[in-house]
């Protein structure tokens, strides 16, 4: 096959995919369950925990983070803030009004942290100790099921003081609290990097969003605003079939339902595209508000 024909073919298969294939819309959401509720420690361990996951995941091809902003806003105005979020129909319940796909449901499901001393001739140790074990919940927000459930744990010591008696009594080292901040900041990014990896590959594994039905919004400054934009695969240049399904006046034998027919009212050439948002001139017609828009594959 030619270079040139092969660049066409796989530029139109690359377009096509594009609008097939809409990045899914992902919330990242801390459980907030019973050993937060309980420990308010661990709740801010949790909520660390969930952003540095947030920030692991957002580079990930083909998925769109919703912001944390949003989730929080939303969170407090439905009285979800301080509850227990931890079960699969309540994530499921706050993707919706979210408009996720899915979400990644965070759970820290147990943590301590203790020191022991460890003495050795004329040395004794002051040991710090952190373990924990969480997990993160891939919850489908269309059925409620847990497609994924990836889980770590994490135990660790480390020496927080050291005390010598010869020659002289010299103590050297930085304490208890900063020796188990250090293990708690270990914990934090080992969970991260388990989880994201394993998070990965459950999404490639889950059900694909549908793709987006891209509608007529109206008509502002001379220009026809559609409802779709970037983040669905929309780019400056491309052209839609304007349709709108009209009756004919002729009914179904079968339900008496009236039968309607698509028509063409124009083509929409996009001139201007905003991550949710386009807009452009459309030729040759006038469309109305609900009308559908129907990529022209070039």
């Amino acid at each position: 096959m030619p270079l040139r024909m092969l660049s066409c073919v796989v530029a139109l298969l690359l377009c096509q995919s594009l609008h097939a294939q809409p990045a899914r819309r992902i919330a990242v959401l801390a459980g907030n369950g019973a050993l937060e509720q309980t420990m308010p420690i661990y709740k801010v361990g949790e909520n660390r925990l969930t952003l540095s996951l947030t920030g692991k995941l957002a580079g990930m091809p083909g998925i769109t983070l919703i912001a944390q902003t949003e989730i929080d806003l939303l969170l407090k105005t439905q009285n979800f803030e301080n509850s227990d979020r931890s079960s699969a129909a309540t994530a499921a319940q706050i993707g919706k009004l979210l408009g996720a796909s899915q979400i990644v449901l965070v759970n820290f499901t147990s943590g301590t942290q203790s020191h022991h001393l460890e003495t050795s001739g004329g040395t004794t140790k002051d040991v710090a100790r952190v373990q924990a074990e969480g997990n993160a919940r891939l919850v489908d927000v269309e059925t409620g099921a847990i497609l994924a459930q990836p889980s770590c744990t994490f135990k660790q010591d480390a020496v927080a003081s050291e005390t010598k008696k010869w020659p002289v009594v010299k103590t050297t080292g930085e304490g208890l609290q900063a020796a188990w901040n250090d293990l708690w900041t270990r914990a934090t990014n080992q969970f991260t990097e388990e989880l994201a990896g394993k998070l990965a590959s459950a999404l490639a594994q889950a059900p694909a969003p549908a793709a987006p039905e891209i509608l007529v919004a109206g008509i502002t400054n001379g220009s026809v605003l559609i409802n779709q934009g970037t983040v669905t695969g929309i780019r400056q240049g491309e052209q839609f079939q304007i349709v709108r399904m009209v009756p004919t006046g002729v009914t179904d034998p079968a339900t008496n339902a009236m039968i309607k027919q698509k028509q063409r009212v124009c083509v929409l050439t996009v001139t201007d595209a905003e991550e949710t948002s386009s807009s452009g001139t459309c030729a040759n017609g006038v469309p109305q508000r609900g009308d559908v828009a129907e990529l022209i594959q070039p």
